[in-house]
């Protein structure tokens, strides 16, 4: 059921990049994707008589976008899903109030997963970009 405000949340975007995204004439290209769930406002309050049973989602792209002559993937797959979470009433907020969060897939820690180099420095350079937090940088 859609919650009584009509909108959904969602605490922010995760990552991932693959070195293999992409194969052009035989070369191999990188490339990132993005992704976000989301929830309802239902909170254990799930009153089944009436109808009223809490939902959530999922929205990624597609595919793994790669950086294009001027156009950064990265930049290009987080705005698509912030565009497209603003059609669907999706808004972003966390936990403590602050800013959401731009994550990478398990953390960076997921050995099928593997970010590229420098990859916590790129993903701080995109949470400024958009207002967001992200992982410290070392």
């Amino acid at each position: 059921m859609i919650s009584k405000t009509g909108r959904y949340w969602s605490t922010g975007i995760t990552v991932v990049w693959s070195e293999r995204a992409h194969t052009i004439n035989g070369v191999p290209h990188g490339g990132w994707r993005a992704s976000l769930d989301f929830c309802d406002d239902g909170f254990v309050t799930n009153r089944t008589d009436d109808g009223h049973v809490s939902t959530e989602g999922a929205l990624h792209t597609r595919y793994f976008i790669r950086d294009d002559g001027g156009e950064n993937g990265l930049t290009v797959a987080i705005n698509s899903l912030i565009e497209d979470a603003a059609r669907l009433d999706i808004d972003f907020q966390s936990w403590d109030a602050e800013a959401p969060m731009l994550y990478y897939k398990g953390d960076g820690e997921d050995p099928n997963s593997v970010p590229p180099p420098g990859w916590r420095e790129t993903l701080r350079a995109e949470a400024e970009r958009i207002g967001w937090r992200t992982y410290a940088t070392v």
